[in-house]
């Protein structure tokens, strides 16, 4: 009887719950892992990181001498000279203060404004197809996320198997953006302690049949499907416990404790324990503040957004200090996005204010090789649409900026070259942001 590969898996490999919090099958067990080739510098790292649910940019990155920003925001508005000062216009949340030292004495931050794309989108869901998947509204809905485009644009093929080579790390899915790669699909790793090999009901004897069938030589292309998926599942069990045993340089309350905080925690481990991981994917979660944005009764401490950029500023700078003790500061890149900002003018009264979905934001690009700065220019309050940021940077122009300075591929891989030519290649000489800019002609 013949036994296809899909039979083959549910049959045997089925049966495992394994490497998930949620003990269910992985779907990113595949016949083949990529390895990137040597077109792009392959020794650098992106790490991806969402704010999941909309932050409130304006009260992240403050334009501390425009009037209109207080006048539109009396109570949720950080008052003026409370601003941890970045340049002559800018200053961060005060909840964000180390991250403000790194900006102003390492230059290890960069700040793009206005981030956004045309008609934008007020849904959570629709907004984050478009920032994971790299479309907007009217183009034609791409089936892989962005990242995994460029993942698979720029592979070696049949390289070494690498189970943990695009990895998103503190959270149970796989994100959007890291999907519809090319036989192979990255591991979402929530916590390393529920990431292994686990059997259950007569699980014990199936994983003896498979390991039994693995040392068997064989020209089957069923049963050699089955063996490399075998072999890449436990390689990538015995990767991650190598890179758990790492100890952390910094004391582990640095990281909050949350998803934010484990992810970046698990990467710096990777990262440290020399495993070749260049793109990892983290997440925090919580800034949907449409209301309890802040406590009136002590407004920069407290609330919902305060708390969520503590725990932010805490786990960022524990995971860059950690790579400047262990010398991979500049080797590594965070890139911050969120689905969209939040509108100008505050809402509601009382301990329900807060702030509606928005349109144009800001992103971080923080790291040993970035060109600290203010990219994008200011924020327009006198210049508003329908009462939202109106934006000046196509998100996918920053996405652009990484992938052909700081990655050393092509956007165009990624992106259709009429939508390079016409919306990213204009845009990318406002965004010099990295020490060494040798963008790739697309």
């Amino acid at each position: 009887m013949h036994i296809s590969r899909r039979d083959a898996l549910r049959a045997g490999i089925s049966s495992m719950a394994c490497y998930s919090t949620l003990a269910t099958t992985p779907n990113w067990i595949s016949k083949s892992a990529f390895a990137l080739d040597d077109s792009g510098d392959d020794d650098r790292i992106i790490i991806i990181l969402q704010q999941a649910g909309g932050n409130d940019g304006l009260n992240t990155v403050i334009p501390y001498t425009d009037q209109g920003y207080r006048e539109l925001r009396p109570q949720l508005g950080v008052p003026l000279g409370k601003q941890l000062t970045l340049d002559s216009q800018n200053g961060f949340h005060p909840q964000l203060r180390r991250l403000a030292k790194r900006f102003v004495d390492k230059g290890q931050i960069g700040i793009i404004q206005n981030v956004g794309y045309d008609n934008p989108n007020f849904s959570h869901f629709s907004s984050m197809d478009y920032y994971e998947f790299g479309k907007v509204p009217g183009e034609t809905a791409a089936t892989a996320g962005w990242m995994a485009r460029y993942f698979d644009s720029h592979c070696a093929g049949q390289g070494q198997a690498n189970p943990l080579a695009i990895t998103a790390a503190g959270i149970p899915r796989v994100p959007d953006s890291f999907k519809g790669i090319s036989g192979y699909t990255p591991p979402a790793i929530s916590k390393t302690h529920t990431y292994a090999l686990r059997t259950d009901a007569d699980g014990d004897a199936r994983l003896a049949a498979i390991h039994a069938a693995n040392s068997i030589a064989t020209d089957n292309p069923d049963l050699d499907f089955l063996q490399r998926s075998e072999n890449q599942t436990e390689a990538s069990v015995k990767d991650l416990q190598t890179a758990a045993a790492r100890l952390t340089l910094v004391p582990e309350r640095n990281y909050s404790d949350d998803t934010l905080g484990r992810g970046l925690k698990l990467i710096s481990q990777i990262i440290r324990a020399g495993f070749n991981t260049r793109i990892f994917y983290a997440s925090q979660g919580g800034y949907d503040t449409h209301g309890q944005q802040v406590k009136l009764s002590d407004p920069l401490n407290s609330g919902q957004h305060p708390p969520l950029l503590a725990a932010f500023d805490r786990s960022v700078d524990a995971f860059l200090t950690e790579m400047e003790l262990s010398g991979n500061i500049d080797r590594v890149l965070i890139m911050t996005f969120s689905e969209f900002g939040r509108r100008v003018k505050e809402n509601g009264a009382g301990a329900r204010r807060g702030t509606d979905h928005g349109a144009a934001n800001c992103f971080f690009v923080m790291g040993g090789g970035v060109r600290g700065g203010v990219y994008g220019g200011q924020p327009d309050l006198d210049n508003l649409e329908k009462g939202n940021l109106r934006y000046r940077i196509d998100f996918r122009s920053v996405y652009s900026k990484v992938i052909e300075d700081w990655l050393g591929g092509q956007a165009t891989s990624v992106f259709d070259q009429a939508v390079y030519d016409r919306v990213i290649k204009p845009q990318l000489p406002d965004l010099a942001c990295f020490t060494s800019d040798a963008s790739v002609q697309g």
